[in-house]
């Protein structure tokens, strides 16, 4: 009778562990999106430096997206023009361990800080958004431990968002930095590391920034890989914008369908441009790439 009891706890116990570990290899991620985007290309491309190369809308039930979180590029042949506002990523050192890249509105950073080792910190200054030293930084990493440098003054707003956050009242701020921050909750269930809802609002050097984190794993699901979204308030010069080794001129516009210019808009169209680059010559074949939030976006043509 104990015989059958205790096989029959084990046959429980390695059926949980199998649909316990189903649920771990299976997890969807819950960012990015299940938009399709439909491309109409343009038939009549004409080899100048100005051409429309194509419009992009969605396809049937679709929900807004940031474009501050959204990543637009053409691709023709091995080379990749990423489209933008206005501004655009320079392609980095891949070897760096502060990874950041500029979204289509020009002003917002999605930032990967790699986190992988066990025994230091890696050192981030969020201005330059550039890999630091102990001296010198404005947050330090390592695996899901997150500290603030000494000096900086920060809040946090649960459940906002980077649009819903304009202004800050200066008594709301803490300078406080000797505690980790509590910038995740653990599903057990699932073992993954799930950023908490809301916003950082930090100062710094008496500018101020806002700091989303949206994920603790980078585009190939590795673990340690603090990914942020950072923006400065409108009246706060942002230094890496200006910085010509991170940032240059988009070679590709983005022609926005309304004067909405957080979001792209389920009924949306939007056009690519040319801007004064020649990407595109007559007859030859592009392919239009689409990511949010990281994650690849399915692209179909119209």
């Amino acid at each position: 009778m104990v015989k059958r009891i205790i096989g029959a706890l084990m046959v429980i116990l390695a059926l949980g562990a199998m649909v316990w570990t189903s649920m771990v290899v299976n997890y969807e991620s819950q960012r990015g999106t299940d938009n399709t985007v439909l491309v109409s290309g343009n038939q009549n491309i004409s080899g100048s430096t100005s051409d429309l190369i194509a419009s992009l809308n969605f396809s049937g039930e679709a929900e807004p997206l940031t474009w501050s979180s959204l990543e637009i590029s053409i691709s023709v042949g091995e080379e990749v023009f990423p489209c933008g506002f206005g501004a655009q990523s320079v392609k980095s050192d891949g070897s760096q361990k502060v990874q950041p890249k500029l979204g289509v509105d020009g002003v917002t950073f999605t930032t990967v800080v790699d986190a992988t080792d066990d025994t230091s910190f890696t050192y981030f200054d969020l201005p330059s958004q550039s890999q630091s030293n102990e001296t010198n930084y404005t947050m330090r990493f390592s695996k899901t431990d997150v500290f603030f440098g000494s000096g900086v003054r920060w809040a946090f707003f649960e459940s906002a968002s980077m649009e819903s956050i304009d202004s800050v009242n200066d008594e709301a701020l803490s300078n406080d930095t000797e505690q980790r921050l509590e910038w995740y909750d653990y599903d057990l269930a699932v073992h993954r590391v799930n950023p908490k809802e809301g916003v950082y609002v930090i100062e710094t050097n008496d500018s101020l920034y806002k700091i989303q984190f949206v994920s603790y794993y980078n585009s190939e699901d590795q673990t340690r890989y603090p990914t942020m979204l950072i923006q400065a308030f409108n009246d706060t010069a942002f230094p890496a914008l200006n910085d010509p080794l991170l940032v240059s001129p988009s070679p590709c516009l983005v022609i926005a369908g309304d004067d909405d210019l957080l979001y792209w808009n389920a009924t949306e169209t939007i056009e690519l441009v040319e801007n004064d680059v020649q990407i595109v010559t007559e007859g030859q074949k592009f392919e239009i790439l689409v990511a949010y939030e990281s994650q690849e976006v399915n692209v179909v043509l119209a």
